[in-house]
């Protein structure tokens, strides 16, 4: 009993904030409406942020189960035509792809002119394979990740606190080991760390877990294909 209480808070599921805390304040802004595509949805549901109409999307996985992906596709290649979408949401995704820069030409081309794509990716983040790892990313290789492909940028921003950044580290590191030591630390360190999460608003681009952006597909944009090189 006093174990699973103790593990309970040095847990990782302690900190992190459900999906609301990504979207809520674009959803206030009014980016959520019209046709929304949630590119790499998994099993989370956004449904309730969305004042439109949503589309998910996401690969296949073996016997699928979930019953609320619309679009079996990979994301370089989304069988919707030229402008469909108003929104296009990507949170936690592109880290997981080994292509990003096909993958944003290709939000370029389904996107409607005037249309915002929002995602984050992590930073400063341990691996985790979902199943694959392939980058992360600072402010600035996000901002030229979309730029490079056409794409206005709106704002890029850090989200999450430096306790998130810490708490996943120390906790991936106090993991390595199962001495007397490491588990005294893990049991003194986490709380500390999950309780300052929780109720700092500490941030730091240089200790940010992650970063996210917003971009503009112009709205009057001749060439439409996502294929631009910036001046």
């Amino acid at each position: 009993m006093l174990r699973k209480k103790l593990n309970g808070l040095t847990s990782q599921r302690r900190i992190w904030p459900p999906i609301d805390y990504e979207l809520i304040e674009h959803r206030a802004k009014g980016r959520l409406r019209g046709l929304v595509l949630n590119a790499g949805a998994g099993w989370r549901d956004v449904s309730h942020l969305v004042d439109g109409q949503l589309v998910n999307q996401d690969l296949r996985y073996g016997v699928e189960e979930r019953t609320n992906i619309h679009i079996f596709s990979p994301l370089h290649s989304i069988p919707r035509p030229d402008a469909t979408f108003d929104t296009i949401l990507c949170i936690g995704v592109l880290e997981h792809v080994e292509n990003p820069e096909e993958i944003v030409p290709e939000f370029f081309r389904v996107l409607k002119p005037g249309g915002l794509v929002v995602a984050s990716v992590p930073f400063l983040q341990p691996e985790h394979m979902s199943p694959t790892d392939f980058q992360r990313y600072t402010r600035d290789g996000l901002d030229r990740l979309f730029r490079h492909h056409g794409f206005e940028i709106v704002e890029v921003k850090s989200i999450f606190t430096v306790y998130h950044t810490l708490h996943w580290i120390v906790h991936e590191w106090l993991a390595l080991r199962r001495t007397l030591l490491f588990r005294m630390l893990r049991y003194v360190l986490l709380p500390l760390l999950a309780w300052r999460a929780q109720h700092s608003s500490l941030t730091s681009d240089v200790l940010a877990s992650a970063f996210q952006i917003v971009a503009r597909k112009p709205a009057d944009r001749t060439n439409l294909s996502g294929d631009y090189s910036p001046s």
